[in-house]
């Protein structure tokens, strides 16, 4: 009894003082500014976007029209704004996907309130983002309440906003029906159709669009990917806003922009990253496939989570508010642990996923240590999480794999 009251005492404190930074941090100091990032960039900057052809996705592209429309209500504060009832829709989504109890559902709220690239997305107003996180969130909560049709929409709907979500297809796939397929594809063919004809595209430029996301800025009409050329195809070593694989091996070794080593590192940080995602896959098959006594509960959970966590790495050139969908694999990782029954693993486990939430999610608790020793610990933790969320693939991959093999075991002596 006494240390749940503790337990409960230290969880209050970790929430407020992080609740505390997320208004400070994320609206107070970030209102005066216009919560100016590449959101407010590409929805109201001119010479960034001009409004034609697909930027980013066709729902970012029905989004730009509500702003064109209403541009007095549709303003930068009211994204801002909005998203934080989505930030809370989706805590709540992935809670109820879960099934969590009233411990884990505190642990999780308190690491949601902590987590340091929240605060970041909230002060940039990082709708895209936000929104495919609520979305995928979504998409696991219907999954485990067995409607695989209202998965596959929202699956749909989020990579339609930027199309990296197209990595939980997997998922879906071991989950399908023909229904769900298909209202997939009727949802997908008819936002796409309103926006090629809303944009005056001709159906193969609408195609090639969506493909291959057009920027028209200044009058000029260009892919966006050659925007990119620096955070796609080549890492920018000296660029504080890239934190993808690429970038953060380059840092890791020193090198410059001009550095011919660039071109190599992005050839093997875009192996690795296919083949960690092949892990994945072959993983959430055994997890979602598997002969084992896993609860179906369980399965998604871990899958879902594996993914989410899967997600800064899938974009190749994860900016920092490309972090918050670790959250909800945070949530996935908390109701895992609670539930294991082995209960020395749990703790173990969870003493590994605490070091790798503090690595890739709170560096500031590394300020103490900077301020007494003038080092910059804080500093150097946040510069790559993306190290951590690879950390995090392999810790729960490797989790799920423990737990699935212990449970069929159980099965074949039984």
């Amino acid at each position: 009894m006494r240390r749940d009251v503790w337990l409960a005492l230290l969880l209050a404190v970790l929430a407020a003082w992080g609740l505390r930074r997320t208004v400070l941090e994320g609206f107070v100091y970030a209102w005066p500014r216009e919560f100016r990032g590449d959101f407010y960039a590409a929805m109201y900057v001119p010479d960034w976007w001009d409004g034609r052809g697909i930027m980013y996705g066709p729902v970012f592209v029905l989004e730009r029209w509500l702003v064109n429309a209403w541009p007095k209500i549709f303003t930068i504060y009211t994204f801002a704004l909005a998203n934080v009832p989505a930030v809370a829709l989706a805590l709540v989504l992935s809670l109820r996907a879960v099934r969590a109890t009233r411990r884990t559902a505190w642990v999780v709220v308190t690491a949601w309130c902590c987590f340091q690239w929240l605060f970041y997305a909230f002060s940039v107003a990082a709708n895209p983002e936000i929104l495919e996180m609520l979305l995928l969130t979504a998409a696991w909560y219907a999954a485990a309440r067995a409607k695989a049709t209202a998965a596959w929409v929202a699956v749909v709907v989020a990579g339609l906003t930027k199309v990296f979500p197209i990595i939980f297809a997997p998922l879906l796939i071991l989950r399908a029906s023909r229904r769900a397929m298909v209202a997939g594809a009727v949802t997908a063919v008819a936002i796409i159709a309103v926006v090629g004809v809303g944009q005056q595209l001709s159906p193969v430029e609408t195609a090639k669009a969506i493909l291959i996301p057009i920027q028209s800025t200044s009058g000029t009409t260009l892919p966006q990917a050659s925007q990119h050329l620096g955070t796609f195809l080549i890492p920018v070593p000296s660029a504080n806003q890239l934190m993808g694989l690429n970038t953060a091996l380059a840092r890791a070794f020193n090198m410059g922009d001009s550095d011919p080593r660039l071109a190599a590192v992005q050839t093997i940080t875009n192996t690795a990253t296919v083949l960690i995602y092949v892990w994945s896959v072959f993983v959430a098959f055994v997890v979602l496939r598997g002969r084992h006594a896993l609860s179906e509960v369980t399965r998604l959970a871990l899958a879902y989570g594996l993914f989410l966590a899967l997600m800064p790495l899938a974009t190749f050139h994860a900016h920092p508010h490309t972090f918050v969908f670790m959250l909800p694999a945070w949530t996935a990782i908390v109701a895992t642990l609670a539930d294991d029954e082995d209960r020395t693993r749990a703790v173990r486990c969870g003493a590994a996923f605490v070091v790798l939430f503090v690595l890739g999610g709170l560096p500031s608790v590394a300020t103490p240590i900077d301020r007494l020793w003038h080092t910059r610990w804080a500093t150097w933790l946040g510069r790559d999480p993306i190290w951590a969320s690879i950390g995090v693939v392999f810790a729960l991959s490797g989790y799920a794999l423990v737990r699935t093999r212990e449970l069929r075991a159980a099965l074949q002596t039984s």
